[in-house]
């Protein structure tokens, strides 16, 4: 009996001394116990704004702490303001600002005023998934890509391509154990960012939030010296227009030699034109806007100040940086890329000497000449920024701004930029 106590108590001793050690093995194997009812908590749709609180884009991001949410940083770049609210709810609230960023992975972490228990947590990131999965708060569950990822990894290492474009930029992307898998970046290249890089951008985080306004001008690419160029020649459907910047409007001319290198012109319609007086372009909306919507109200989610040059003035051939009338406009800024190209009309002596009294101002001998002989818009002069003229193809201009308009001045018969190319000296 004796003999039967010592073995079954030391038994006991064993068992209660390895118990321990199982219940730790036991939580190193236990499995994801993520679901798309966590998951889908996680992912927050971000709604971007300009200075006049227009919409921009709509896009995605994800919690990574209970107030951080991790986004592409192409997708807020330019704007004055973002917003966030659950996935593709209409409850939206402010975003204080960016923590950190980084140019060549296309990132940005944002800090955000509410606050989000259900982060997705970047340490039980899955490693190297074989197909990933996408989120639909509507329909409660996890939908496949039917293609699996490429097995290539691309040549900065830091993705994996995928063949679908159904992805939508900023989304989280998830393994088939509902694990967080990454981030999906559409812009080029189109690509799944594994979570590791976010990791890496959450330890340059900065303690207080900076504005979102200052990522605009955020870049790593070298854009050419404006003393490469000689020129710019727009090509349009209905012929080309060929341009030269004036060295006198830095701002604008540095701006404009931007927005060409980065294709920002491409596509886009000349979305307004005045009979015999101007022909106007360069609106982000009306890149795919369609016959009956309204355009014009989308520039690049900046603006730049004024800068009136009495040299430059409204003649036939000049160009200016369109912008907002003043109730809409209280620090009087010109839109960053929208600009028009001066067709106009000869003036008379007499029709200058009534704009002298009504703008309480006065005519250079060399506007009246250029006024009375070639004509141009001097009613405009000192309240638009003049930063370029017409070199070559006027003619095209003139064909432009005789097209037959409906709603606010939109050319019945569409005109559109092609593209615009840089002629180097």
């Amino acid at each position: 009996m004796l003999r039967f106590l010592f073995v079954t108590l030391s038994l006991i001793i064993i068992i209660g001394c390895q118990s321990p050690s199982n219940k730790t093995k036991e939580v190193e194997r236990a499995p994801f116990k993520g679901s798309f009812q966590s998951n889908v908590k996680g992912v927050v749709s971000l709604r971007t704004f300009d200075h006049y609180t227009r919409r921009i884009n709509d896009g995605y991001g994800f919690y990574i702490a209970t107030n951080l949410v991790v986004t592409n940083l192409s997708l807020i770049k330019g704007a004055y303001k973002v917003k966030g609210s659950p996935m593709d709810l209409e409850d939206f609230s402010s975003i204080a600002g960016y923590v950190a960023y980084d140019l060549d992975l296309n990132l940005v972490l944002l800090k955000v005023t509410r606050r989000n228990l259900n982060y997705l947590k970047l340490k039980d990131a899955e490693s190297v998934p074989d197909t990933v999965y996408r989120l639909f708060r509507k329909d409660r569950k996890l939908f496949a890509d039917p293609s699996p990822l490429k097995k290539g990894v691309s040549n900065d290492s830091i993705s994996y391509d995928w063949l679908e474009d159904d992805f939508k930029s900023g989304i989280a992307v998830f393994a088939q154990n509902h694990r967080l898998a990454g981030i999906a970046q559409t812009t080029n290249p189109k690509r799944m960012l594994h979570a590791k890089w976010i990791n890496k951008l959450i330890k340059t985080q900065i303690k207080n939030p900076k504005s979102i306004y200052e990522l605009r001008d955020k870049t790593n690419k070298v854009y050419p010296s404006h003393t490469t160029i000689k020129g710019f020649k727009i090509i349009t459907n209905k012929g080309n227009i060929h341009i030269a910047l004036s060295d006198k409007t830095p701002k604008y001319r540095d701006n404009f030699i931007k927005l060409v290198s980065d294709q920002f012109y491409d596509s886009l319609l000349v979305h307004r034109v005045i009979n015999s007086f101007l022909i106007q372009t360069g609106a982000a909306d009306s890149k795919y806007a369609k016959k009956d919507d309204v355009v014009g109200w989308q520039g690049p989610g900046y603006t730049l100040p004024m800068h009136i040059v009495p040299e430059l003035f409204h003649k036939r051939g000049m160009i200016a940086a369109s912008k907002l009338p003043a109730d809409r406009n209280k620090n009087n800024r010109s839109d960053g890329s929208q600009f028009y190209i001066v067709a106009g009309r000869i003036f008379n002596n007499k029709e200058l000497d009534e704009l002298e009294k009504e703008k309480h101002m006065k005519y250079t001998a060399e506007q009246r000449q250029a006024y009375t002989t070639i004509g141009g818009a001097p009613y405009l002069d000192g309240d638009y920024t003049v930063f370029a003229w017409v070199t070559k193809g006027m003619d095209i201009v003139d064909k432009m701004a005789l097209s037959k308009t409906y709603a606010i001045d939109r050319p019945i018969e569409e005109i559109r930029i092609k593209s615009i190319e840089i002629t180097k000296k």
